[in-house]
């Protein structure tokens, strides 16, 4: 009888293994400690007979949103309901927690967890792929200023722009950009006081993957949106950062090109949703 629980630091070594047998470079095994130390969403585990056969990861935003994600089976043992049962356990936490909405990720072309997010009543809400450039000389953006947080959050909200963190997607708040202009982490297009374009941004700098400038999340009319990923790129080279990216929802595909910008990796995501309510169970 497959059985779910939380990870133990001792789950290490078995999980670096069924990742292996999936993918050859996994981020979860590099992500295992600070998972085992998330005591609210937590990092659970599928076992059968003790041995790790499945694994998943909740997180849960402040906002009360949950994030269901790095669901993995081992090949050997699929098609025996280990996906359906941590993606169930998943959405139970999550609304004894007190979340409000569930989402996810998964490719383009993974059919089965379509299929499963057909069955758990969950509804595709965007189709994003990464797309990044090499800095580049040119015109920067400038900083937002405190003053215009008003206009900023209007034009994000109006778009429904949500923030792409590291392996986790959830609304963007006004707290979100209030402190990315605090922290000079917000860039605008436009006259003061009339900004046309606007992205919250965060810099990266890792061994796996490079330098980067991240636009996080970012909005504003197709022209404004062109100069500022044009410009991020040119700040991506001030602070001396070897590209800037995006995590771009389908509609700023175009845009995103035509600023020089290319797909990092070929597949796209789908992004899905369910709104959750008291009651559990599989969606008829």
């Amino acid at each position: 009888m497959v059985r779910i629980r939380a990870a133990q630091p001792g789950d290490r070594r078995a999980v670096r293994e069924l990742c292996a047998r999936i993918w050859s470079d996994d981020y979860v095994p590099r992500a295992f400690d600070a998972w085992v130390g998330d005591r609210k969403g937590r990092f659970w585990v599928a076992t059968l007979d003790r041995r790790v056969i499945g694994i998943a990861k909740l997180t849960l935003s402040r906002d009360r949103e949950a994030w269901l994600h790095a669901l993995r089976v081992d090949p050997r043992y699929r098609r025996r309901g280990v996906a359906t049962a941590l993606l169930q356990h998943r959405l139970e936490r999550a609304r004894r927690l007190g979340a409000r909405v569930a989402r996810l990720d998964t490719a383009e072309d993974n059919v089965a967890v379509h299929r499963l997010m057909r069955r758990f009543g969950f509804h595709r809400i965007a189709r994003v792929s990464h797309y990044s450039a090499q800095a580049s000389p040119g015109e920067r953006p400038r900083l937002a200023t405190r003053a215009e947080l008003a206009a900023i959050w209007k034009i994000l909200r109006e778009r429904r722009a949500m923030l792409y963190e590291a392996h986790f997607v959830r609304s963007l708040v006004r707290d979100d950009v209030a402190q990315a202009v605090r922290e000079g982490r917000c860039y605008v297009i436009g006259p003061r006081g009339g900004v046309s374009a606007a992205a919250v941004v965060r810099p990266v700098r890792d061994r796996e993957h490079g330098s980067r400038l991240t636009a996080e999340a970012l909005a504003g009319t197709p022209a404004a949106l062109r100069r500022l990923l044009r410009g991020l790129r040119a700040e991506a080279r001030a602070q001396r950062l070897a590209r800037a990216g995006i995590a771009a929802p389908a509609p700023q595909w175009p845009i995103a090109r035509d600023a020089g910008y290319r797909r990092r990796w070929p597949e796209t995501m789908f992004v899905f949703e369910r709104r959750l309510s008291g009651r559990s169970g599989i969606q008829p």
